[in-house]
């Protein structure tokens, strides 16, 4: 037997106590979930291991085992929740800093990024901190070059792009390259 709460039937803080519950309590559970990347609606089975607030939204990271390993998903795509009475033992851990690789919501693996940042933006670079990784050296001229361990997400490259011409990305080689074809697909826009 399952209990089931559909979007179109259950009040949000409904469908958020019953993906709670089933973190807390590792139950199995079904989810009908609209991933934007793909503009479909698919059915999970999953294994909820946590909720995660990030960039104002929340996450909910579970093993899927028709994939083999954990993956998140935005809380507000998901449509319904179907809770199991089977519960899961975790089949691999999550850390506390689920995103720590990223500047954004991804858990991929980790490369060195190095940026240029002109002498006109560089006090706002140097003022914050960016990621926990970044070593920042200043050059003569008042650029500043700023180098973070980070995954190469959509994230990472919407920040880059942010600082428009007053930033360049000089490792990896195949990021710049991913800039640049934005930076000119961008300014087609205005031809």
């Amino acid at each position: 037997m399952k209990t089931s709460i559909g979007a179109a039937h259950q009040p949000a803080g409904v469908k958020w106590h019953k993906r709670s519950l089933a973190t807390l309590h590792s139950r199995v559970a079904t989810m009908r979930y609209h991933s934007v990347s793909s503009n479909r609606s698919k059915d999970y089975l999953l294994h909820p291991y946590r909720l995660a607030f990030a960039q104002g939204g929340l996450y909910l990271l579970a093993y899927v085992p028709e994939y083999g390993n954990v993956r998140t998903f935005a809380v507000d795509r998901i449509a319904s929740v179907s809770l199991e009475k089977q519960t899961f033992t975790p089949a691999e851990p999550v850390g506390d800093d689920v995103f720590a690789n990223s500047l954004g919501v991804n858990t991929g693996p980790t490369a060195n990024v190095e940026i240029e940042f002109a002498a006109r933006v560089a006090p706002y670079v140097r003022a914050r901190v960016w990621h926990a990784s970044q070593q920042i050296s200043e050059q003569s001229d008042g650029r500043l070059r700023l180098q973070m361990d980070v995954c190469h997400d959509w994230a990472l490259r919407s920040w880059i792009l942010s600082w428009g011409p007053y930033a360049r990305v000089t490792t990896p080689a195949a990021l710049a390259s991913e800039i640049r074809d934005d930076l000119e697909a961008a300014t087609g826009q205005y031809r």
